[in-house]
């Protein structure tokens, strides 16, 4: 008896993008755009709510955010979360300098990948993380 197998390999991989800054959140709309679903959220609490009701894949922050609750504190929150902590969290900041060696902040994420950058870097980038986790 044979059985037929259908995979499909155009199946996206899911990230949720966090800017507060309205021209990064449309840069990040941009770059993921053709290669991933995504939901882009302009803070903390938007990208909780979306967690609790979205699988993702992958999360990408800014480290400034508005709000009470900045990048830091959500991929803290997102790693102590069981129902997320296997999310690879990836910081997405244009200062790095100012914040390494600082709160713990290299331990809050998987990777660090600094503003600016350009679409095919920055999607080859998450592809490998996606790839290795």
């Amino acid at each position: 008896m044979h059985y037929l197998c259908f995979v499909n390999f155009n199946v996206l991989r899911r990230i949720l993008a966090i800017d507060d800054d309205p021209i990064n959140r449309q840069l990040l709309e941009i770059y993921l755009a053709n290669d991933f679903e995504h939901k882009v959220v302009n803070n903390a609490k938007q990208a909780i709510e979306a967690l609790s009701k979205l699988d993702f894949d992958l999360v990408v922050t800014d480290i400034n955010l508005d709000g009470d609750e900045d990048g830091i504190w959500l991929a803290k929150h997102i790693k102590s979360t069981p129902k997320y902590s296997h999310l690879p969290v990836i910081a997405f900041t244009a200062h790095l300098i100012s914040y390494l060696g600082k709160d713990n902040f290299e331990d809050a994420f998987d990777c660090i990948i600094e503003k600016p950058i350009i679409r095919m870097q920055f999607v080859s980038k998450l592809n490998e993380i996606l790839n290795t986790n």
